[in-house]
């Protein structure tokens, strides 16, 4: 067995500040061309794991390191990320925190650079890596004006091009809609046969089969490390889920829950949208879209990355603002109304967390937004009572951004569900949640559509959408394809050749 890639020995981390390790004696060893996928839950230490293997720990992250990680025979401490840069190529969990270029050609061009390869090796490489995602499309936009699921595209393939020995994606596939999730990993089994990859996921699926190893990790532990199959069904045993099964009998009894009766007696739609037209840009996002929105139901929004979900959220909050179209919230048109109005009655998790957290301690963000509506009447046993729900009540003190990503989504939607508005508008809620907490998540939602609220999701798991929505809405190129019963719309997505986008409920990993 020659030399391995990465040969992890001993290794212990503990942030700063925290009385926690978040590693504990991890002990791993790739080598060239394995496969390996790495889960567990939320907050276990995956990501850790991965700023370890890159080099980022202990160089520019602040804390206490134990053991060691050779790389390619060089110890990570006597060598920081940057001269390891041709060796190792992250792609970090936020994209958006790799992204340090305006256009996306100069972006996936900057690493091969910075390797100080011949011109013409460098377009081959660039060409090479956008087609390998299909984004070739993009090379010249701007990197802000895409979608967060572009972003995501552009981020590995600025990996991609660099052709290091070890590829290391953290939840690669999270703002991935799921063509783009088949073809990214087609692209990464075939890479060099000396090429490592070590993907970190929730969403296993799909890697099963093409997982040379999975590992499991569990409070900063290697706790399984085995053939993807028998691993996978045995965390599966013991994590007990089965995509909230039996939630839908959801009881709306919650401390401080108070339930509005206009939602309960009230018939007709809570939301109508008719003609809805946006442009961003100079570029048309959305073309003449119409459908209602219906209290007590869950509608999900689904479509390819870049068909304009995320707008049309922003669009229905009023952040964007159409060119044409009307947006009709019971009985009374709001098309022209200012975003802090519509506020009171929808509230929005927003794809990035980081964008709407402003306090300087979780139970402050938790409360913000009913403070600025309600002012004293705010409740606090109902706040603390949802951050305990969302494990998160420990910290409580803490600062937001010390949290994970998948952490800092779950803040945001107890944000949100604090000042119980009667429509939730969710931009891809289950980024950076394992089952247990994605359970947690759907407990609320359906406890909210008990009362009569009404929820707008942005969701690319087609498993979660059959078991937990009533309808689909699904955008193609800006236009609405289809407004049907979920049932309904997974028949006519698999008619029109969408078959990436079906469910798999019966997936156990054989």
């Amino acid at each position: 067995m020659g030399l391995p890639v990465v040969r992890v020995s001993g290794v212990s981390f503990k942030y700063k500040g925290k009385k926690e390790s978040a590693l504990s004696d991890i002990d791993l060893r790739v080598d060239k061309g394995e496969f390996i996928s790495i889960t567990g839950g939320s907050g276990c230490g995956k990501s850790t794991l991965a700023l370890c293997l890159a080099g980022f720990i202990p160089h520019h992250v602040e804390g206490e390191m134990g053991g060691s990680v050779i790389i390619n025979g060089m110890d990570s401490r006597q060598f920081p990320p940057q001269k390891l840069a041709g060796i190792i190529g992250l792609v970090q969990q936020d994209p958006e925190a790799q992204l340090c270029t305006l256009k996306v050609l100069d972006e996936v061009a900057f690493g091969p650079e910075n390797l100080c390869l011949s011109r013409e090796e460098i377009k081959d490489r660039v060409e090479w890596a956008l087609g390998a995602v299909s984004s070739l499309h993009l090379k010249d936009r701007e990197v802000y004006t895409l979608s967060g699921g572009e972003k995501q595209r552009v981020a590995i393939a600025s990996v991609l091009a660099m052709k290091p020995s070890l590829i290391i994606l953290d939840e690669p596939t999270a703002n991935l809609d799921p063509c783009g999730t088949a073809e990214v990993l087609r692209v990464i089994k075939k890479m060099e046969t000396d090429t490592a990859v070590i993907i970190i996921e929730h969403r296993l699926k799909q890697l099963i089969p093409i997982s040379d190893r999975l590992l499991v990790m569990d409070k900063g532990r290697i706790i399984s490390d085995g053939k993807p199959g028998p691993v996978y069904k045995e965390y599966c045993r013991r994590q007990k889920h089965y995509f909230g099964a039996g939630l839908k009998s959801g009881s709306s009894d919650e401390p401080g829950l108070l339930v509005p009766e206009e939602r309960r007696c009230k018939a007709g739609p809570v939301l109508s949208v008719s003609g809805l037209t946006v442009n961003c840009g100079g570029k048309k996002i959305l073309e003449d879209l119409s459908f209602d929105i219906h209290s007590g139901r869950i509608t999900a929004v689904m479509g390819g990355n870049g068909s304009g979900k995320t707008t049309l959220l922003l669009s229905l909050l009023g952040i964007h603002k159409p060119e044409r179209g009307r947006i009709v919230y019971r009985n009374r048109d709001i098309t022209r109304d200012k975003v802090s109005r519509r506020a009171r009655d929808m509230g929005m998790v927003f794809q990035n967390p980081n964008h709407q957290i402003f306090e300087n301690t979780v139970l402050r963000e938790a409360a913000l937004p009913s403070l600025m509506l309600y002012g004293d009447e705010v409740k606090a046993a109902r706040i603390d009572a949802l951050l305990s729900e969302f494990d998160l009540l420990q910290y409580r003190d803490g600062i937001p951004f010390s949290l994970s990503l998948g952490e800092k989504k779950r803040l945001t939607l107890v944000s949100v569900l604090g000042y119980q508005p009667e429509i939730l508008l969710l931009d891809e809620p289950l980024i950076g949640q394992d089952y247990r907490r994605a359970d947690i998540f759907w407990h609320a939602v359906l406890r909210h559509s008990s009362t009569g609220g009404a929820t707008v999701i942005v969701c690319h798991d087609p498993d979660f959408v059959r078991s937990f929505c009533d309808s689909i809405l699904f955008l193609d190129n800006g236009k609405l394809l289809f407004d049907r019963p979920v049932e309904e719309g997974f028949k006519l997505l698999a008619e029109l050749g969408f078959k990436d986008y079906l469910p798999d409920s019966d997936f156990t990993g054989d």
